[in-house]
């Protein structure tokens, strides 16, 4: 939506907006009689949808059946979002309705969803409920909000930010599974109109894959455009494992090769555009999908380089054992004639760095490199715990310019992690790159908490422990607030959960990230006001909070029903936590975890059974992703955790439970 329309045209659009909106869907309005009693109740909603520059749309819904009540909150721009959400956080918050600072998926078959979107040209809605008791407050504090906005003076909603930081910030936010944030980032990405169409599409493909909605990623509009113009090899492995996921996996699980075979050509129109190029560095999922399609298509060129590589084979022969027996055997001579030689890989750039040292020295060169992060070679260098101290002493050493592109391999160092070896050093320079440049977004939060926990894995000695404490500390207040009470959470079950040689550092920090949400316990909700003062028990820190119970829990879910809940994660201590957090306010819910690596045949028992799952994406395999999507019953609501914590997790599992209950 235009924020400075042509003043007919919008007003020509607002009628027919109105028109669908209060639509045969929505009988809030269905006489449009402007006297009548709900028509006068509308007016100033409608006075700022006509003329409200610079004020957020706030518009009401009531479900036929429920008689539910709900309000949708428009931002003018998708760039608004943010601030509208933290405005709504202000307002409304959790005191008055049921909301979690995210926008609303909105549904396409709704028609008065697609009004909404069609109308305000973005999908970053918000749509809010309010329990009855308190629902009158709800509306009174919306239009307040309004009122409070038209008066002031004006301002810009939108600082601009580089391209390279927010790209930064969404490889940031994705390592680490802030999955909000990454959508958010995305959204200012294509607002800002720095990226060319291509490359926006490579980014969309990176999170749906990473995220498993294989189906949702083959969808896009502009697939075939990618699949033709030689996309990068992350881009490439994530089209062919989408295919894998949803033509291949299934019938290849029990050997089923010709159906497999019939679904690929059914379903496979861009596997041919996808053949060419490198196959080294694909996934087992894509190898096979190309496997596939080289037998199809009789395609010697792949069918030769499998041939030749039995690593390779190999891998395609674990999900496929019937399709590797077609490249056991070797080609004639006659059928080899005209063979490319080796791997269709293109040349190495020789000045592109080949390890993480090299790379983080070149930088104090400025010679910042976005083919690794777009390339992700750094998917083959030696683990950075190889070189860990060097690495570490090379970023102590980089100027303000050099730091910042530093950064930009946040997402890339979280993403390599390896847990058995966590490279400390390295992360404790990193979180001080982020205090010491104020790099405090919602996806640089959660790459902080990423870094500290890859940092507290390794049981680091009191003082230097006590040192990064202290620092986290003494930057607490630039950030920490109800608003970010998830991440704040995240950061403090890092405390409780990890060894702490410094109890009075631990309770240092403690402190700061908690006493700020003890001062408002009215804008949390009760599962993180719960979990809040259980953490601040755990810790010593002696905060007060609202009265509890005798298991320590503020307020349980009496009202949610009877449900099986799936947690996914690889953090066996996260999933313990939440599970046992979840029996204490919910105890009516059935809940399994699982840290499975791959499909399992429990494990798609546990998944077929479960009404509500939630995933950690951080702490999650690709594969097991898709998995969990392309196996779960179609009625199971389905969320990924805003982060890899215990708070993260249990914040969607408390969203995903309760959904089920208004749904």
């Amino acid at each position: 939506m235009n924020t400075e329309p042509n003043v007919g045209d919008y007003g020509h659009a607002v009628d027919i907006f109105i028109e669908a909106f209060f639509g045969p869907a929505n009988p809030v309005w269905s006489d449009r009689d402007p006297n009548s009693a709900i028509g006068r109740r509308l007016a100033p909603y409608l006075q700022v949808l006509r003329h409200g520059a610079g004020v957020p749309i706030v518009l009401p819904r009531q479900n036929p059946q429920t008689r539910q009540w709900a309000a949708y909150v428009i931002p003018r721009d998708a760039r608004h979002a943010g601030a509208v959400s933290e405005l709504l956080q202000a307002f409304v918050g959790p005191t008055y309705a049921r909301f979690d600072g995210l926008p609303t998926q909105l549904a396409d078959e709704d028609p008065i969803d697609q009004a909404v979107v069609r109308f305000a040209g973005h999908r970053l809605i918000f749509v809010i409920e309010s329990p009855r008791a308190v629902e009158k407050r709800m509306w009174d504090a919306l239009r307040l909000m309004q009122q409070t906005l038209a008066v002031r003076p004006h301002r810009s909603w939108h600082a601009p930010v580089p391209v390279g930081r927010l790209l930064a910030q969404f490889e940031i936010a994705l390592a680490s599974g802030a999955n909000a944030a990454s959508a958010e980032v995305l959204d200012q990405l294509t607002a800002t109109g720095g990226l060319n169409a291509n490359n926006l599409s490579h980014l969309r493909i990176k999170r749906l894959a990473r995220l498993g909605r294989s189906s949702e990623l083959l969808r896009l509009p502009d697939l075939v455009d990618v699949a033709t113009t030689r996309p990068p090899v992350p881009v490439r492995n994530a089209i062919l494992g989408a295919v894998y996921a949803t033509a291949l996996a299934e019938p290849l699980s029990t050997g089923d090769l010709q159906t497999a075979r019939m679904r690929l050509i059914e379903a496979g129109t861009l596997v041919p555009a996808l053949m060419e190029g490198a196959l080294t560095d694909l996934s087992p999922e894509s190898l096979t999908v190309l496997a596939m399609a080289a037998w199809i298509a009789d395609s010697t060129p792949i069918g030769e380089f499998l041939r030749q590589s039995p690593e390779m084979l190999a891998a395609v022969e674990r999900l496929a054992p019937g399709l590797a027996i077609h490249y056991r055997e070797p080609l004639t001579a006659l059928e080899a004639d005209g063979l490319p030689d080796g791997d269709q890989a293109e040349p190495d750039t020789p000045a592109l760095p080949k390890s993480w040292l090299a790379c983080i020295t070149s930088l104090a060169g400025q010679e910042a490199n976005r083919e690794i992060i777009d390339q992700e070679l750094w998917r083959s260098w030696p683990a950075a715990a190889d070189a860990d101290a060097d690495i570490a002493a090379a970023l102590e050493q980089l100027d303000d310019e050099a730091a910042g592109h530093a950064w930009h391999l946040v997402g890339a160092f979280v993403d390599s992690d390896q847990y058995r070896r966590p490279a400390a050093k390295t992360a404790r320079e990193f979180l001080s790159n982020a205090l010491t440049h104020d790099r405090f977004s919602p996806g640089d939060l959660a790459g902080i908490v990423a870094l500290a926990e890859i940092f507290l894995r390794a049981s680091p000695d009191a003082s230097t422990y006590a040192r990064l404490l202290d620092d986290l500390a003494a930057e607490a207040t630039r950030w920490v607030g109800p608003d970010r009470a998830t991440v704040v959470l995240d950061l403090a079950d890092l405390l409780a959960s990890a060894p702490y040689p410094d109890e009075e550092a631990r309770l240092r920090l403690a402190y700061q990230l908690l006493r700020p949400l003890s001062d408002h316990p009215k804008r949390l909700d009760a599962d993180q006001l719960t979990f809040a003062a259980r953490l601040s028990a755990e810790l010593g820190a002696t905060l007060t909070w609202p009265r509890q119970d005798d298991h320590g829990t503020i307020n349980l879910l009496p009202d949610v029903p009877t449900q099986e809940l799936l947690l996914y994660s690889l953090d066996e201590k996260v999933l313990d936590r939440v599970r046992a957090e979840l029996q204490l306010q919910a105890p009516q819910v059935t809940v399994t975890a699982s840290h499975d690596h791959v499909g399992s045949r429990q494990f798609k028992q546990w998944i077929r059974k479960a009404d509500a799952i939630v995933m950690a994406t951080r702490c999650a395999t690709h594969a097991a992703t898709g998995f969990i999507r392309a196996h779960c019953r179609p009625d199971a609501i389905v969320r990924e955790a805003d982060g890899s914590g215990s708070a993260s997790l249990l914040r969607a599992a408390t969203l995903a439970i309760t959904r089920r209950q208004t749904e």
